[in-house]
């Protein structure tokens, strides 16, 4: 979804010349879209200027307010419109904003505060419970650093003199609710929070886990959690925090000119290898950098070379030696593989998970170096090159399935290519699809060319 109030959207809609609600569909559609080019799903797509959206934050804001966390008081302080949050002098570097370089402007107004002072204790002690309430650990530090150096109420509303850009404050028309409350609601007013006939929150709340830039961490694993427990409202399972893509190096910067077009990256680079080089070299738990050059190595060598070579050589030598069809079943470990890959998953940690598969796919490509089918096809008894066949056949079975949240229409190919159907995989829970012996012997396998083809450039 896309959060659509604040001070920032009102001027660039402004600078632009356009109506703001107009301006702010036309950004969400392109996400839409975005997400559609990317092959990304998603059950729901919320806008924070929806009208569902604004009832729930009037529910949510009334029993906090209720619940006499919500107060009024005159305000004099600085604010960073890039950031959309309020600043202290040791949040400032030079007297500018580390994330944006620019000077945070004054002003003096007359806002609802939430006493976020008054859940220091009860952070602490969720921080206490939950060790991994925030992944990565350095993340949680900083969020750990800023709770002890003592918590400050916020302003949460603006007078509609400053910023008329907003949702109105429930009982107040002349103030609007301050952006970050209202925008991380929306987490909430996605399972119908409030709304009589709509509210699913028993259902799907709380929350397995969010996902958010290290740049919006203080929000989401200081305020959101306070918020949560003033409306009496449980805390979500798990903040996870990624970093940011560099260039070649260098941060994105339209003046330098190396801000990336995902669009166009999708069209250069092709949608599943660019998402697999994301996963694979953008560390989630940190920065990473995106460079041309190393894309077509990864691409070259992960995707044609060894899976692609993998799956060719696997596929051909089935046809050429064993008439097409899957070999009788032979054991092999595979669980060590699987035990890693899910632990480093289930710990967002992407890029290790895929350095497992691949770990997996260079030593089935090592077996065949090692094995020499090609002299054990030449045998009349073809029970030595059958067992290696059915081997690397059904370790590619198990490579599909591992691939399938990065890759997937690679996958689906796999699945076709090796004997099976992703119809056939799907009827399985992943409990099942990652036991050994899955692959049906009698199956015939179906060449379909190269997975991967190499490329030039």
């Amino acid at each position: 979804g896309t959060d659509e109030h604040g001070q920032k959207i009102a001027h660039k809609a402004d600078e632009a010349g356009q109506d703001r609600q107009t301006f702010v569909n036309a950004i969400a559609d392109r996400v839409r879209a975005l997400c559609s080019t990317l092959d990304i799903s998603n059950d729901d797509f919320i806008q924070t200027t929806q009208g569902r959206h604004k009832r729930s934050v009037a529910v949510f804001w009334k029993r906090v307010m209720d619940a006499g966390f919500i107060y009024k008081r005159a305000y004099k302080g600085l604010y960073c419109v890039g950031c959309e949050s309020f600043k202290t002098e040791k949040d400032l570097v030079n007297g500018k904003c580390p994330d944006h370089g620019k000077a945070p402007e004054s002003f003096e107004d007359e806002n609802y505060f939430f006493k976020l002072t008054a859940f220091e204790n009860k952070l602490k002690a969720l921080y206490e419970q939950r060790p991994d309430f925030v992944i990565p650990q350095t993340k949680f530090n900083e969020v750990r650093q800023l709770l002890a150096s003592g918590l400050e109420d916020v302003s949460i509303s603006r007078s509609r003199k400053v910023l008329d850009w907003g949702i109105p404050v429930p009982g107040d028309e002349s103030q609007v609710v301050y952006v970050w409350f209202d925008a991380l609601i929306n987490y909430l007013s996605a399972v119908g929070f409030g709304r009589e006939g709509e509210d699913e929150t028993a259902m799907y709340w709380p929350a397995d886990l969010h996902m958010v830039g290290k740049e919006i961490n203080r929000f989401h694993s200081v305020l959101w959690p306070c918020m949560l427990m003033a409306a009496g409202v449980e805390v979500p399972h798990q903040v996870g925090v990624h970093g940011w893509i560099t260039v070649d190096g260098q941060k994105m910067s339209k003046s330098v000119g190396n801000v990336l077009d995902p669009f166009e990256l999708a069209q250069r680079c092709g949608v599943e290898p660019l998402r697999y080089f994301l996963m694979r070299e953008i560390p989630f738990h940190g920065d990473g950098d995106f460079s041309h050059a190393r894309f077509l190595e990864r691409y070259n060598n992960d995707l044609a070379n060894e899976l692609g070579n993998l799956l060719n050589r696997a596929v051909a030598m089935t046809e050429r030696y064993v008439e097409g069809k899957v070999p009788a079943v032979v054991e092999y470990d595979i669980r060590p593989h699987w035990t890693e890959y899910r632990s480093s998953m289930e710990d967002l940690r992407f890029a290790d998970a895929l350095t497992t598969v691949w770990r997996l796919v260079r030593e089935m490509n090592k077996l065949i170096d090692d094995r020499e089918p090609w002299k054990l096809g030449k045998l009349e008894d073809k029970t030595a090159v059958g067992e290696v066949l059915y081997v690397l056949l059904e370790t590619l079975r198990h490579v599909a399935w591992m691939i399938m949240p990065v890759l997937p229409r690679a996958a689906l190919a796999m699945f076709e290519q090796i004997g099976t159907s992703f119809e056939a995989e799907a009827k399985m829970a992943l409990s099942e699809a990652c036991k050994w012996g899955g692959l049906a012997p009698g199956s015939r396998i179906k060449a379909n060319g190269p997975l991967f083809p190499r490329r030039e450039s």
